[in-house]
């Protein structure tokens, strides 16, 4: 007989084995083996005109293109079901149970063994069942049931399960309702086998084992390969430093030139602002320093660590790009905890307590995502950007969607960050609260740097100051005669001073030595006004001339004890 031993990927087909025996075992088998059934006497219910129908095999389609599709209906079916088999059972010929059967004179059942794994998924072998005919019910009638013959093998640990029905889909079943019981009148399916049965098979072509083989090597050699790459991955000057790019270039397969040689520093306890308009290069900028995409050229080191997929360096990074994204059912103390699992890392290394607290979601942790606002998931996402307490944060529109009582709190939440020594990159487009919030901006425009440096050198130290003074005519004499002043006007803001690097320090000291009473000093223009100078300066012009800002090499950004 042929024997099913599994899928042939040559042939995209079943692989069929032969076995074989001296003599012909016969529907009894050579061997017996006893399954012992348990299941009370059930009373089953035989519809009019058999319908609706429990179903074993579609008439005509067979097993229904092997979709093996079997239901048996409730309230007409009786089931007895065996405990876990010990060990493997290859069943070769008609297993035969004996039942007793009591109701009408005329007693019509269909037999069915299902195969039963452990998550209870129930497989009829060959979608076979037996129709009987049991007659002088009435007052009860043990009959020996004789089952389909088969050639079957249930594995170790699943179940064996008798189930008989009053109706079949294929079967017509007499129109007159009636009331039938079923039980076991003996101990189980006794199950014939022959163990003198040999497969014997040509077995799978040379290449379906060579081919995993072959597989495995290229993996080794891939990886030995990219091992030996990145032995020098550490760079020690660099250990410190929070991040370091360099000449980082990225193009897409369309052409854009999303990023054009881009250099930078950032050190410790910074909170960087990477500014600039859609389309800008920072998002490119920030998923290759995630290592979420492959640059063509320049390198990226975060405390000297080379950034690659995969890379060490990224378990000293939290980050959320593009916006937060979690699983609406869950509550958004199991999405952290989910996400943290994922990463391998041991549980008590999350800081769960003390992110919370920080992010201050308070009682809505547990309450399901689904019902979170939009600044609940941006509050929500910053603690997962946050487990494990990170070195370095990497937030894209952290702000977004934030009402003005929680943005004032994100912003003392990252200066509070950073006076811990962490540092802080983020993107955004609220200039006002980048110049607040952060100590260092790089300005990004078709790729390129256009400048970077402390908040206040951007938006310029030597440009105009305003001072504020209710006296304004007393302050527009005395500021015109102080040497390095190129001129003074009363502006409805106070006092606007052009000054030649004329340190605001001394402005305040001449006004106050004169008797004039000075309420307030700073630069005569915000953030975003030197931002869109800077954007709107032509190619090659100089960031400078827009109003501060340097284009020297990868330390641009500074050291911290120029920041705030």
């Amino acid at each position: 007989m042929t024997r099913v031993l599994g899928f042939d990927p040559s042939t995209d087909s079943a692989s069929l084995g032969i076995a074989t025996a001296g003599s012909y075992p016969g529907l009894n088998g050579t061997r017996r083996t006893m399954v012992r059934l348990a299941g009370p006497p059930q009373m089953v219910v035989s519809p009019a005109g058999g319908a609706p129908a429990s179903i074993s095999v579609f008439p005509g389609l067979g097993s229904l293109g092997g979709a093996g599709l079997t239901f048996d209906m409730p309230g007409q079916s009786a089931a007895f079901t065996s405990a876990p088999l010990p060990s493997a059972l290859q069943v070769t010929g008609s297993p035969t149970v004996r039942v007793r059967v009591a109701g009408a004179s005329g007693v019509t059942l269909f037999a069915k063994v299902y195969d039963v794994d452990q998550a209870g998924n129930a497989t009829l072998p060959n979608q076979l069942a037996a129709p009987l005919r049991v007659s002088g019910a009435q007052g009860g009638r043990v009959v020996t049931v004789t089952l389909p013959a088969i050639d079957y093998n249930f594995a170790a640990g699943h179940r064996l399960r008798l189930v008989l029905t009053t109706t079949d889909f294929a079967y017509g079943t007499p129109p007159t309702p009636a009331v039938y019981q079923v039980a076991l009148a003996g101990p189980g399916l006794i199950m014939p086998s022959d163990p003198a049965l040999t497969v014997v098979t040509g077995g799978l072509p040379w290449w379906v084992w060579a081919a995993p083989l072959a597989a495995l090597l290229a993996a080794g050699l891939i990886l030995g390969l990219g091992r030996g790459r990145r032995r020098d991955s550490f760079v020690p000057d660099l250990a410190d430093v929070p991040l370091e790019i360099t000449g980082l270039t990225k193009r897409y397969k369309d052409g854009q030139l999303a990023v054009d040689d881009l250099s930078l520093r950032v050190e410790r306890g910074q909170i960087l602002g990477l500014l600039g308009p859609n389309g800008a290069g920072k998002t490119t900028t920030l998923r290759a320093l995630m290592g979420l995409l492959h640059p063509e050229t320049g390198t990226i080191t975060i405390f000297g660590r080379r950034v690659h997929a995969g890379s060490p360096a990224l378990s000293r990074l939290g980050s959320f790009v593009e916006g937060p994204g979690f699983l609406p059912h869950l509550s958004g103390r199991a999405n952290l905890d989910l996400y943290w699992r994922a990463t391998g890392r041991p549980t008590d290394g999350a800081h769960l307590a003390e992110v919370l607290e920080v992010a201050g979601l308070g009682a809505a942790i547990d309450r399901k995502v689904r019902a979170y606002s939009r600044g609940m998931c941006q509050r929500l996402a910053i603690a997962q950007a946050m487990l494990g307490l990170p070195d370095l944060l990497v937030l894209d529109e952290p702000m977004n969607g934030l009402d003005p009582a929680g943005i004032h709190e994100m912003r003392d939440m990252l200066r509070g960050l950073t006076g811990e020594g962490r540092t802080v990159i983020l993107s955004s487009h609220l200039l006002g609260e980048v110049e607040q919030t952060c100590s260092h901006v790089v300005v990004m425009n078709e790729g390129r740097r256009l400048a970077a440096g402390p908040v206040e050198e951007i938006i310029g130290q030597a440009g105009a100051l305003m001072v504020g003074t209710p006296e304004h005519e007393r302050a527009v004499s005395v500021l015109r005669t102080l040497p390095g002043i190129e001129g003074a006007e009363a502006h409805p803001d106070g006092v606007l001073v052009h000054h030649d690097g004329v340190p605001a320090s001394e402005v305040v000291a001449a006004l106050v030595g004169a008797g004039v009473p000075v309420e307030r000093v700073g630069p005569s223009r915000r953030l975003e006004d030197a931002f869109l100078a800077l954007i709107a300066a032509p190619p090659g012009g100089s960031p400078s001339a827009a109003g501060g800002g340097t284009e020297a090499g990868p330390d641009l950004v500074g050291s911290q004890e120029r920041g705030r």
